[in-house]
């Protein structure tokens, strides 16, 4: 070996901690990127839903729901202001449960359930 060559297991080394270095950049990547909810376009933040949101799950004809949130914002022309993408397009989920999970896999959960008018609707706090 010439003298000032690194040793073998350093290289090796070198190339193990690249995979494991990629793979915590991109945890963290999808976990900023998961964590973003949009309502009518407007991306939900702690500044503007503050620790609360109440969810009103909306069924549809064809058996799909759309879930309306209310983040304390001033009401549009819609009856309900549904979640959406950054565009402004509606999720549509399978179920109301569909929904709910999709909300807790971006960093709400469930705190209350309650009926007004015989509509279910969700008292969902930021985790």
């Amino acid at each position: 070996m010439e003298r000032g060559a690194p040793p073998l297991f350093a290289s090796k080394k070198r190339r193990a901690m690249k995979p494991l270095l990629m793979t915590a950049l991109g945890l963290c990547w999808s976990a900023l990127l998961s964590a973003q909810l949009y309502v009518e376009g407007t991306l939900l933040t702690t500044s503007n839903t503050g620790a609360y949101i109440e969810v009103t799950p909306l069924r549809r004809t064809d058996g799909t729901y759309h879930l309306g949130i209310d983040y304390g914002q001033t009401r549009s022309r819609q009856p309900h202001d549904c979640l959406t993408d950054s565009k402004g397009r509606r999720y549509e989920f399978r179920s109301a449960i569909d929904g709910l999970n999709y909300l807790y896999d971006n960093g709400w959960e469930v705190v209350v359930v309650y009926n007004v008018q015989d509509i279910r609707r969700y008292l969902m706090k930021r985790r």
